[in-house]
C-alpha cells in the first residue's frame, strides 16, 4: 500500500516526537540525574518519574497506529503540560519552551489523527 505525502509528513513528525519522548522516558528509567532532577526538585514521589515515563512510553508507540494515533498524542500533551507546570513551578522557565514545542507537535498529530476516529453520528 503506497501512502500518501501527507501521510508521510504525519508519519515523520511521529517519529521525531517519538525519538524525543522515548529517549526521555530512557533518560527516566535508567535514573539519569539530569532527568530525575525536576521531580526532584519539586517534591514529587519516585512513581511519578515511572509513569511519566510510562505515559512518553505508551504515547509513542501509539503515534504508529493510526486508530491510536489520537488518545497517544493526547497523552502526550498532557505529559508536556505536566512538564511545563513542573519547570514553571521550579523556578526553570527556560525549559518550558520544549514542553511548549513537544506539546504542540503531538497536538497537530491527536488533530491529524481524529481522521481515524469511529464517526458519532446520532439517530
Amino acid at each position: 500500500m503506497q501512502k500518501s505525502r501527507s501521510e508521510l509528513v504525519w508519519l515523520g513528525l511521529a517519529a521525531i516526537l517519538a525519538f524525543f519522548f522515548v529517549r526521555a522516558g530512557i533518560e527516566k528509567v535508567i535514573g539519569e540525574p539530569a532527568a530525575l532532577l525536576p521531580f526532584q526538585k519539586s517534591g514529587l514521589p519516585e512513581w511519578t518519574v515511572y509513569l511519566t515515563a510510562a505515559g512518553e512510553f505508551l504515547g509513542s508507540a501509539a503515534l504508529f497506529v493510526p486508530r491510536l494515533r489520537t488518545l497517544g498524542a493526547l497523552v502526550l500533551v498532557l505529559v508536556m503540560f505536566g512538564a511545563a507546570v513542573t519547570n514553571i513551578a521550579n523556578g526553570d522557565p527556560q525549559y518550558v519552551w520544549t514542553n511548549v514545542l513537544l506539546g504542540a507537535g503531538s497536538l497537530l498529530l491527536a488533530w491529524q489523527g481524529r481522521r481515524h476516529l469511529p464517526d458519532r453520528k446520532s439517530t
